[in-house]
């Protein structure tokens, strides 16, 4: 992971939209980056907009007094903004990991590229973005803390830190050290792991009293439930018989119009076929006829028959229609008075609404004051005679007698009358002009031979393909009258049993019935049987329902809570032995590399960090709150926190020994300015090469060194750059040498910071 750009707008002196771009590397190393200019230019603004991006809240550490201070306040030539942004562009390309979060997405760490954005606004209201995803203050710190980097530790060294590192209390200076062990990120995570052990326990707590107050009722409900096992009983056992029922008339006409589809989808393409061949022939026949050698009489005979022949197969394929029509119709007929039983509900429906009618024309007979109310009142009583009589037909058992054929359209019966009668005066037309070619014919057979030989085909073919028409008629006609029957099944199972009409239709039954009327009477009675029964209140119902779902999903979660406290108890417990194990290895790494820096500082002298443990009663909590351990347990819950306390002495602070060559001195304060300055550089650069960070920026960092111990730091810088990436604001010219870029920050009377950048080695190459 490396820096590739950070964007600035409306920061402190940054009030126009300023970029700076950064290079991953420099052959063997990471980038360096000088950034430069005179005093007051706000070169500086640049270190504190990137510490305020990764979530600085210390407004003084900001250099300002209230949080709209960092927004840039305008000047005599140029209006306040009203608002701040600041955008951080982090490549990740090299060490991305396919990772998700807790929440199962996917981790800011996945991805190639990482962009985190502040935005303040002069009224107050602020926001963080990853990725351009609206995001929490603690998930940047999560992030950070994964990453190795963070606002608040040497990730961005400003220029008052040099002196901090050394005059703040061992205490204080124990975060830099947790920075360099790199347990800031176990630290944040034990901290949660805390308060989602407290949370449980309350939790488990809340769903035992949840279960206490539900269980009573559920019982209580669960008894009146029990009643109607035996309506359940019936209504599933009338379930199962319809499932049978619907399943084998359902398949039994899906699969005879399957059959019959297949039959008229054969015959269309053998028609189609007939008809290929029927062309075909025809053309040759019209082939025939522009030879030389052709009759005239016979070619006009010809024409003549094959202007009657269109004629009469127009004639009959309108018969066919005609008949197929009516036949459709008197099958769709027969169809539909088929009788198909009633549901007791919908009876019951039928002679309320039968008995409201009577009562209805009753009253109005007995109001009546004339023999024409009378006489009019008449007609209202023929209605429900009809009706009457019509439900009657309806429950007759058994079905009751087809009515009479309906008549049929005259004028369709005469089209079709007409259409036989040209048809047979077509045929005998077309008999004489056969004859007449025949006798023609024989005068010249040896020259016509072929000309009556295919026409004898078409003849032929024109037959067969009248006989597939005709078989094709006959299909269809018995399709439409399954398809009639498929339809009438279907709306039965939408009105009897709507939710399982799809899983019916879908497959076959398991058990198909032998004989459908036995079922029907089957499935009356088990209605009967319901109604007997009795109706169930669904309220009764739908609570027991709510209630024992409640209740079982309290103790489901119950388990649960039981099982997350033992594995947080278990995690507390893996944080804590990763703590003890990183520090206690990172103290050592850290002391070698201290003592190492110093002497090359120093040309020899002794440095090395202290740790200073106290008892757990009185020690700081692992999550980095000033509180005691102590503290911590009685806060959350008294007597279940406390034994996550370690009992072992615990990490308070660090101290820092330092002996220059040649002195004696037992407390780092009696240093002077310049060894105090270079004893810090030491252990920054120790503290970042035990643990290198993605990137640093230094501060005027180099100030107080002298123009040989800036030789020397440069040095170090250089060789830590080989695994850190490092944004230098100086003035020092041998730090200023060990840079690729240089960013020469300038200020115009416009109160307005500007950027000029050089490269290097672009500037070398310009110069020769």
């Amino acid at each position: 992971m490396f820096l590739q750009r950070v964007e600035i707008q409306g920061f402190k002196s940054f009030a126009k939209k300023v970029t700076f771009e950064f290079q991953k590397q420099n052959g063997s190393r990471r980038s360096i980056t000088a950034i430069v200019g005179p005093n007051g230019s706000g070169k500086s603004n640049f270190a504190d907009a990137v510490r305020w991006v990764l979530g600085e809240q210390s407004m003084k550490t900001l250099r300002g007094k209230k949080s709209e201070d960092v927004i840039f306040a305008g000047s005599d030539k140029k209006a306040r903004l009203g608002f701040a942004e600041v955008a951080l562009y982090l490549n990740n390309e090299d060490t991305r990991t396919a990772a998700a979060d807790e929440n199962g997405e996917p981790d800011p760490l996945s991805l190639g590229e990482i962009v985190i954005t502040r935005r303040l606004y002069r009224d107050g209201n602020g926001e963080y973005l990853i990725n351009g995803a609206k995001a929490r203050l603690s998930d940047i710190q999560l992030l950070l803390a994964k990453a190795h980097f963070g606002q608040k530790t040497y990730t961005v060294i400003g220029q008052g830190l040099i002196d901090q590192i050394l005059l703040v209390t061992p205490k204080e200076r124990k975060e830099f050290f947790d920075e360099a062990a790199g347990v800031k990120e176990f630290q944040l995570k034990r901290h949660q792991a805390l308060l989602k052990l407290h949370a449980t326990r309350e939790n488990i707590a809340q769903a035992g009293q949840l279960i206490a107050e539900i269980e009573p009722r559920l019982k209580g409900l669960q008894r009146a439930v029990k009643r109607l096992e035996e309506r359940d009983d019936i209504a599933a056992r009338l379930l199962n018989l319809q499932r049978a029922y619907y399943g084998t008339v359902w398949h039994d006409v899906s699969g005879r119009l399957g059959n019959l589809n297949i039959q008229v989808g054969a015959h269309e393409k053998d028609l189609i076929a007939k008809k290929n061949i029927y062309d075909a022939t025809l053309a040759e026949l019209h082939k025939l006829e522009v030879e030389e050698t052709q009759s005239e009489v016979i070619i006009g005979l010809q024409r003549e028959y094959e202007a009657l022949s269109k004629q009469r197969a127009t004639l009959r394929e309108e018969d066919g229609r005609l008949k197929t029509a009516l036949e459709i119709s008197r099958v769709r007929r027969e169809v539909e008075v088929q009788w198909a039983p009633l549901p007791l509900t919908k009876i019951i429906e039928e002679l309320d609404a039968v008995r409201a009618d009577q009562a209805a024309v009753n009253k109005k007979l007995r109001a009546a004051k004339n023999l024409e109310e009378v006489f009019g009142i008449l007609d209202e009583c023929d209605a429900l005679a009809e009706r009457t009589t019509t439900l009657v037909k309806r429950l007759q058992r058994p079905a009751p007698e087809a009515p009479k054929e309906a008549p049929q359209d005259p004028v369709v019966l005469k089209r079709i009358e007409e259409n036989q009668n040209s048809i047979l005066v077509l045929d005998s037309a077309l008999k004489d002009l056969s004859d007449r070619m025949h006798n023609e014919s024989h005068r010249e057979q040896e020259k016509k031979s072929q000309f009556f030989a295919v026409q004898r085909r078409l003849q032929d073919e024109q037959r067969a393909g009248h006989e597939i028409e005709q078989r094709l008629t006959n299909y269809k006609i018995e399709r439409a009258k399954y398809e009639t029957r498929a339809e009438s099944i279907r709306e039965e199972m939408r009105l009897e049993i709507p939710d399982e009409m799809e899983k019916v239709m879908a497959a076959a039954p398991e058990s198909p019935i032998s004989s459908p009327e036995s079922a029907q009477q089957g499935m009356y009675n088990l209605k009967h049987q319901l109604d007997i029964v009795g109706g169930i209140d669904p309220e009764v119902v739908k609570e027991f329902e709510e209630t024992n779902t409640r209740y079982t999903f309290l103790t489901t979660q119950l388990a649960d809570l039981s099982a997350a406290l033992t594995n947080t108890e278990s995690t507390i417990t893996e944080f804590d032995e990763v703590l003890r194990t990183r520090r206690t290895e990172a103290l050592e790494t850290l002391n070698e590399l201290f003592q190492d820096f110093f002497s090359q500082l120093f040309r020899g002298g002794t440095a090395k960090l202290v740790p200073i443990y106290e008892d757990p009663a009185v020690a700081t909590a692992e999550d980095g709150e000033t509180e005691s351990q102590i503290d911590v347990a009685e806060r959350l819950e008294e007597g279940e926190i406390a034994k996550y306390v370690s009992k072992e002495p615990v990490l308070a602070g660090i101290d820092i020994h330092a002996q220059p060559p040649g002195k004696r001195i037992k407390d780092i304060s009696v240093l002077s300015g310049g060894e105090r300055a270079m004893t810090s550089v030491a252990l920054l650069c120790a503290i970042m090469a035990s643990n290198p960070s993605p990137f640093v920026i230094l501060d005027e960092v180099d100030a107080a060194l002298d123009e040989a111990n800036s030789i020397r730091y440069a040095d170090i810088l250089e060789k830590l750059a080989e695994r850190t990436q490092f944004m230098v604001i100086t003035h020092n010219r041998a730090t200023m040498g060990k840079g690729e870029v240089l960013y020469g920050v300038t200020m115009g009377d416009d109160g307005v910071s500007q950027l000029l950048s050089v490269k290097f080695e672009e500037a070398a190459r310009w110069a020769k």
